[in-house]
């Protein structure tokens, strides 16, 4: 006589293995994993647009930590360890460009990090911060990133929808399409914006010319005024992109959203703009994360207390 495994037997051993399989894919950290490192110091500071490329073996972790520091890009070897009891990632130290250098060839931090993994159905994050050996506190301020883990390599979820009857339905009315310039404003205002100061003028409208500011790299915009598209996609170049703007007496915003990064990370743009009489020349930097903003206002008028009959 055979003896087949009762249903309540196959279902824990069913369940088992789901979840030792998440058990695994939740202790892992290999992977590409991206973020935005922000220094913290009170202040206006450079950002770091980070990659770690991460290999696992057991406890041990070793890879890549890549980043933009200004128009530079940076790259160097990591490794550290894994506690899968914690979910935390400890990368040793290793040398990070320091918040106030001007170049790659500034001086570097020795920083080690410091990382939680989280992950849901939705997104894997590390979380932490990198921060200096005591000897370099004061001169380094902590970075603290919450990197993403790579599209293409988030765990896919479990489908656990039980069978259902297949019913026939109407077919849904046809959805109501998205004007492309309503896209664009939805994503403009998705991102921070540059807290930039207000420029009193005469004018009652500007003119306003973009260059890509440095070497042209492909660098390609979209331009706004006052949260409404004028130039959908443009690309910066050593030749000029020309706009006639009106100006009034509230606060007028000149928003410039970066559609890729360039060659050169990040966006950059020269905007030189006519005033009336007054010409100025403004450097505008966008990133994946922040609008590059340039304000105006058109100064009220006052009357001659000369001309009062």
């Amino acid at each position: 006589m055979k003896l087949y495994p009762s249903k309540s037997v196959i279902f824990f051993v069913v369940l088992f293995n789901f979840l030792f399989i998440s058990l695994v894919s939740a202790q892992s950290v290999k992977g590409l994993w991206y973020g935005v490192g922000q220094v913290s110091k009170y202040g206006d500071n450079n950002n770091y647009l980070s990659e770690l490329k991460l290999k696992q073996t057991g406890k041990k972790v070793t890879g890549e930590f890549n980043y933009f520091f200004r128009r530079s890009e940076i790259k160097s070897k990591i490794s550290g360890t894994y506690d899968a009891k914690t979910r935390t990632l400890f990368l040793n130290t290793s040398p990070v460009l320091n918040f106030q250098a001007k170049n790659e060839n500034g001086a570097d931090c020795p920083m080690k990090g410091v990382f939680t993994l989280k992950v849901s159905r939705i997104e894997s994050t590390l979380s932490g911060q990198f921060v200096a050996s005591s000897d370099y506190k004061l001169t380094c301020p902590d970075i603290t990133v919450k990197f993403t883990k790579g599209i293409n390599e988030q765990p896919l979820p479990t489908d656990t929808t039980p069978e259902v009857e297949i019913v026939t339905v109407p077919p849904a009315a046809p959805k109501k399409q998205i004007d492309p310039n309503e896209k664009l404003v939805a994503a403009l205002n998705s991102r921070a914006f540059d807290a930039s100061p207000v420029i009193d003028v005469d004018a009652d409208s500007l003119k306003v010319t973009l260059y890509d500011n440095g070497e042209v790299d492909n660098d390609t915009i979209s331009l706004f005024y006052n949260r409404k598209l004028v130039a959908a996609k443009k690309m910066l170049s050593d030749q000029p992109l020309t706009f006639m703007l009106p100006v009034d007496t509230t606060v007028n915003e000149i928003a410039m959203y970066a559609e890729n990064l360039g060659k050169l990370p990040p966006n950059t743009a020269l905007a030189v703009i006519y005033a009336g009489d007054k010409r100025y020349e403004l450097g505008m930097t966008s990133t994946f994360i922040k609008n590059a903003t340039i304000r105006f206002r058109r100064k009220q008028k006052t009357s001659d207390p000369k001309n009062i009959n």
